[in-house]
C-alpha cells in the first residue's frame, strides 16, 4: 500500500486488517559531524519511500540470548500501525522502549494486538543510546551543553514527526498519548515534565520510571574523561576529537563498564553525583529541574496522565543491593549507608511481606528505590497542584521464576507476548489481563479516562485515599496499596 504523507510517498504492507509502515526516517543519521548533535528532523523526498522493512536499532550490545537485530550509528527510525489510512483522525499512542539506555528498539514492539482490537494508531521508535545519547560532552564543546539528553531529543523529533505526519495514516495529531517503560518511563516523565514538550503531545502513560534525576555535573564530566583515556585521547586536548573518531564499537563497549566512577559496594541503587553512567539529567535546558517539580508548579494545567509499575520490581535487580546472603544487621547497615533509617525500613518491610529474609527485604526495597518512589512523586506532584491522574500496579506473579511481580512482567500481557514467551508469565497467565489492559490503555488515550465496561471503575489518585487500579488475573481498585512502605519513605525519616 501506498500513502501521500506530508513528506512525500510512503510504502507500507497490509496484511490481515493491520497496515505497517516500518523503517521510516524521522531525522537525518546522526553521524560523523551530527555525532553528539541534537536530531535534524528529516526533509520531505521525491520517491517512494520504502517502508515494508525496518530500519537498524541504535547500536548495542549483542543480546545474552536470541538473535541480535541489525544495528547501526544510522538508528532515528519509527513504526506506524494502523487500521486504515483515511480522515478518522483516531487517538495515537507513541511508545518508547526500555533497555536502560544501552538496549532495545522500537521493533521488539508490534503494534498488531492494539490496531486488531481497537481503532488507533500506535507509533514505536528508535533512539541514540549508551554513549552516543546519554553522554555528557557540553564541558568540552559548551554548544553541545544537551547532549545528555540526546536521546530524550530524539524522542522529542520523532514524537513532533508524529503529530506533522499521523493524519496520513489515519491518526489524530490532536491526540497523542506517550508511553514507555523503564527507561522508556523515565523519558516519557521527562517529556511529561519537560518545557519545551508542551504542545506535542495530550497525555501520558508512565510505566516504572527512575525519574529521580540528578543535575549534570562533576561526575558527568569524570565520566566522560575516563572513557576519552580508555579510547586513548586527552580530555584536555582533543577529548571531543577523540569520541567523534572512535568507532561505534568502540563506544558501544563501554556500555559493558558501567559506571566509571561508581563503587561495587551494595547500595539501592539511587542516583548520585559520584555515580554516573549512561542516563539523562536535569541539564538546565531542556529539562530545567526535577520533573515532579515542573509538574507541581505547572498546576491544573498538567497533561492526564497514568502511573505505575510492578510490585516487585527489584526482584531483577538483586544484585544492586549485593550477592549472597546477609544478615538482618547488614540489612540495617546498607540501608544506613544510603542515608536512610534501616531498622525502620527493615520493620516497615517485615509488615509488606511477613517472614521475609534481610536479602529479600532488601530486594523489596530496591522496588521502591528504583522505581515506585519516584512515580510516587509524580503522582502526588500531580494530585497536589490539582491536576488529574490515575495509578496502577501489576502484582501478578511469574510462578516458575520466583521473581513475583519482576520489572517489566506487565508489557508481555499489554504487547501480547504471552503466547510466544510464555516464560514471561508462567504457566497459566490469566487469558483476560492483556485484553484488559488494553482496553483501559486505549479509553485512557480516547478520551483521558480509564474506564472499561466489565472492569472496576478507577477513580483518580489523590493522596488521600490513594486509589490504585492493581492489574492482576482479577482487576481491584485498592486504596493505600502497600502503605507502610509507602509511610517509611514518605513520612518516617524523622
Amino acid at each position: 500500500m501506498i500513502i501521500e504523507s506530508p513528506l512525500g510517498q510512503i510504502e507500507g504492507v497490509e496484511k490481515d486488517g493491520v497496515i505497517a509502515f516500518r523503517g521510516i526516517r524521522y531525522a537525518l543519521a546522526p553521524t560523523g559531524d551530527r555525532r553528539f548533535c541534537p536530531p535534524e528532523p528529516v526533509p520531505a523526498w521525491s520517491h517512494v519511500y520504502d517502508a515494508r522493512t525496518f530500519g537498524p536499532a541504535a547500536p548495542q550490545l549483542p543480546p545474552e540470548q536470541g538473535p541480535a537485530e541489525p544495528t547501526s550509528e544510522d538508528c532515528l527510525f519509527l513504526n506506524v500501525y494502523t487500521g486504515a489510512c483515511d480522515d478518522k483522525r483516531r487517538p495515537v499512542l507513541f511508545w518508547i522502549h526500555g533497555g536502560g539506555y544501552v538496549s532495545g528498539s522500537g521493533r521488539f514492539y508490534n503494534g498488531r494486538p492494539f490496531v486488531s482490537e481497537h481503532d488507533v494508531v500506535i507509533v514505536t521508535i528508535n533512539y541514540r543510546m549508551g554513549a552516543l545519547g546519554f553522554m555528557h560532552v557540553g564541558h568540552l564543546d559548551p554548544a553541545l551543553n544537551e547532549s545528555v539528553n540526546n536521546g530524550i531529543l530524539d524522542q522529542l523529533c520523532a514524537l513532533q514527526w508524529t503529530r506533522d505526519n499521523i493524519t496520513a495514516f489515519g491518526g489524530d495529531p490532536d491526540n497523542i498519548t506517550i508511553f514507555g517503560e523503564s527507561a522508556g518511563g523515565t523519558s516519557t516523565a521527562m517529556i511529561l515534565g519537560c518545557p519545551r514538550a508542551e504542545g506535542m503531545f495530550d497525555k501520558a502513560v508512565v510505566h516504572s520510571p527512575h525519574v529521580d534525576l540528578i543535575p549534570v555535573g562533576k561526575g558527568n564530566e569524570t565520566f566522560t574523561n575516563k572513557i576519552i583515556q580508555r579510547l586513548g585521547g586527552d580530555p584536555d586536548t582533543d577529548g571531543l576529537e577523540t569520541l567523534r573518531a572512535a568507532s561505534v564499537e568502540d563506544l558501544v563497549a563501554q556500555n559493558a563498564g558501567g559506571s566509571a566512577v561508581s563503587s561495587t559496594k551494595p547500595t539501592l541503587g539511587i542516583r548520585r553525583p559520584d555515580k554516573v553512567s549512561f542516563s539523562p539529567a536535569i541539564d538546565g535546558n531542556l529539562i530545567p529541574r526535577a520533573i515532579a517539580d515542573t509538574i507541581r508548579e505547572r498546576g491544573p494545567n498538567n497533561p492526564v496522565f497514568m502511573g505505575g509499575g510492578c510490585r516487585h520490581e527489584g526482584t531483577m535487580f538483586a544484585g544492586v543491593a549485593g550477592a549472597g546472603d546477609v544478615s538482618e544487621q547488614d540489612a540495617i547497615n546498607i540501608i544506613d549507608d544510603e542515608g536512610f533509617d534501616g531498622k525502620k525500613a527493615v520493620a516497615a518491610y517485615e509488615i509488606f511481606a511477613p517472614g521475609a529474609s534481610p536479602r529479600e527485604k532488601l530486594t523489596y526495597a530496591l522496588t521502591d528505590t528504583m522505581f515506585r518512589n519516584s512515580m510516587v512523586r509524580l503522582l502526588n506532584a500531580a494530585a497536589e497542584s490539582g491536576a488529574t491522574c490515575y495509578d496502577w500496579m501489576c502484582t501478578f506473579e511469574n510462578d516458575l521464576t520466583g521473581m513475583r511481580a519482576t520489572h517489566a512482567i506487565e508489557l508481555g500481557f499489554l504487547w501480547n507476548w504471552v503466547e510466544g514467551l510464555p516464560e514471561m508469565a508462567g504457566s497459566n497467565p490469566p487469558k483476560d489481563l492483556g485484553p484488559a489492559m488494553r482496553a483501559l490503555w486505549v479509553s485512557f488515550a480516547t478520551n483521558g479516562v480509564p474506564n472499561v465496561e466489565g472492569e472496576p471503575s478507577w477513580p483518580a489518585y489523590n493522596t488521600s485515599d490513594r486509589p490504585t487500579m492493581v492489574l492482576d488475573a482479577k482487576r481491584e481498585v485498592v486504596n493505600r496499596l502497600d502503605d507502610e512502605v509507602r509511610r517509611f519513605w514518605f513520612e518516617g525519616q524523622d
